[in-house]
């Protein structure tokens, strides 16, 4: 999360990683005040901005705004808080036919586990030959490492390690982790994303991305797979400003992002000071 004080240094580390928290300081220390009537409308406009730019909900699906409010957070005297930190978020989630995916996720789980049973079951005498294998090995490993034998402990070692992935292939594991992955993939693709509005003091730091057109001008975008390998776009504009730089970032599936990229009003953003 990017957070300066217009016109210095970065704001001290423990700040940072504290993030949302305006009232921390790097010593522990802060003596809160009430922000100043300029302050105020400055976080109120930018808040109302927000609300008026931010898309709405597609059908099906919920969204929440953080902060809930427009209401100035407190701030701490020993910090020159002008202009304020601003920064609002409007998180998306999927509703209709969650249940439904619960449930198919839960079948494909139960057919998955009763599969991998019958693997075992199946391959039950080769795994017990292999555990008498193992067990003996691991003797010898014993006995060598009190010898001191080094050598011939690595060397025992490498042969439980070729043992124990036969054991792991026999029992289906493999294949059982990479059906738990394409379960989850199916439970969780395109079910969460988010629109975010920052207000921060411009840097001149190299941003990384590929060029992203919009409405507004363009924009960066960087690509990744989420845990379950669903692919995510977080697209970042940046828009100029009077005293404070705004960015856009906006996340999820990659046609989803464009769909929420689309609605959101950029023409208002860029225009706003």
């Amino acid at each position: 999360m990017d957070s300066h004080r217009p016109g210095s240094a970065v704001l001290p580390l423990a700040l940072l990683l504290l993030g949302m928290n305006p009232l921390a300081r790097a010593d522990g220390v802060c003596t809160e005040r009430a922000a100043t009537p300029a302050e105020a409308k400055s976080y109120a406009d930018a808040y109302a901005l927000f609300l008026r730019v931010a898309p709405k909900a597609p059908d099906g699906w919920t969204s929440t705004d953080s902060p809930a409010t427009g209401a100035v957070p407190k701030l701490c005297q020993e910090f020159a808080n002008e202009p304020i930190r601003r920064q609002f978020d409007r998180n998306f989630d999927l509703e209709r036919g969650r249940q439904e995916r619960e449930n198919e996720a839960l079948q494909a789980y139960t057919d998955m586990a009763k599969a991998q049973q019958a693997t075992v079951a199946a391959n039950q005498a080769k795994l017990d030959a292999i555990d008498a294998q193992v067990n003996a090995l691991n003797l010898k490993v014993q006995q060598a490492a009190v010898a001191q034998r080094f050598e011939e402990v690595d060397t025992l070692s490498r042969q439980m390690d070729a043992l124990m992935q036969q054991r792991s292939a026999l029992m289906g594991i493999d294949q059982s982790d990479a059906q738990t992955k394409q379960i989850e993939a199916r439970q969780t693709h395109d079910t969460h994303a988010s629109f975010a509005l920052r207000f921060e003091t411009p840097n001149r730091e190299t941003r990384d991305g590929t060029p992203y057109r919009t409405s507004a001008g363009q924009g960066l975008v960087t690509t990744y797979d989420d845990r379950a390998g669903n692919p995510i776009a977080d697209v970042r504009i940046y828009f100029g400003g009077a005293s404070q730089q705004a960015r856009v970032v906006v996340t999820g599936d990659p046609a989803r992002v464009r769909e929420l990229m689309d609605a959101a009003d950029l023409q208002a953003i860029a225009a706003f000071r």
